[in-house]
């Protein structure tokens, strides 16, 4: 780890809750989905509404969403009766999975299985087809959430991301300092789940799970 790294994680900043959207049919079916705009299904809807309940007796302060349907309408769904700043980031956008996506799981398997299991064993080499490496999408969302801090630096910052899976990932480990090649060990989540951060040089890491029927 860099120093500048180092000294970045020393520093007390806001608390991260990074929400992974509301389950979609690809979800269901095991498709890759990265870029490709999928609404959330029924289930997903019931996760969101799900996701308020758990999150309601936090104070968030703000939110960020990706502008990718099934997130912004997640997050709409969480904050329905709470009045703080809403911004859709572009840089919180799903990694791109290029030619994965819209592939079942199990086909990507079968046909790309060098780059599928770096994507499962070490997301610091992985690079799919014609899509976008993980470095690269840790790097926006890290550029991201340098500004944020540089902006609202403050520990009673409570501030919520709706995202994705693997951009949620790559974003935790760079927010913790945990090594990409470790995200999965750390940070998988299923559709509606959350990673709780609160940044330091020792961080606090949790997770927090809705109530479903």
């Amino acid at each position: 780890m860099t120093e500048s790294n180092l000294r970045r994680l020393a520093l007390a900043g806001p608390v991260l809750y990074l929400a992974r959207h509301g389950e979609t049919d690809y979800n269901r079916r095991k498709i890759f989905q990265g870029r490709t705009d999928i609404p959330l299904n029924d289930r997903g809807r019931e996760q969101a509404v799900a996701l308020r309940e758990l999150l309601r007796p936090i104070a968030l302060t703000r939110a960020y969403f990706s502008p990718l349907e099934r997130a912004r309408v997640t997050g709409s769904i969480i904050l329905e009766d709470r009045p703080i700043p809403q911004t859709v980031e572009p840089r919180l956008i799903e990694i791109f999975f290029g030619d994965w996506e819209g592939t079942p799981e199990a086909e990507v398997r079968d046909r790309w299985i060098g780059d599928y299991m770096d994507y499962r064993n070490d997301m610091s080499r992985f690079h799919p087809e014609n899509g976008e490496r993980a470095v690269d999408a840790q790097s926006r969302a890290g550029e991201w959430w340098d500004e944020v801090c540089g902006r609202f630096a403050s520990p009673d910052e409570h501030i919520l991301v709706v995202a994705h899976q693997s951009l949620n990932a790559v974003l935790a480990c760079y927010v913790s300092g945990i090594p990409l090649s470790q995200a999965w060990e750390n940070f998988k989540t299923g559709p509606g789940e959350v990673i709780r951060i609160v940044p330091s040089a020792i961080p606090q890491i949790s997770r927090l799970l809705p109530v479903m029927d």
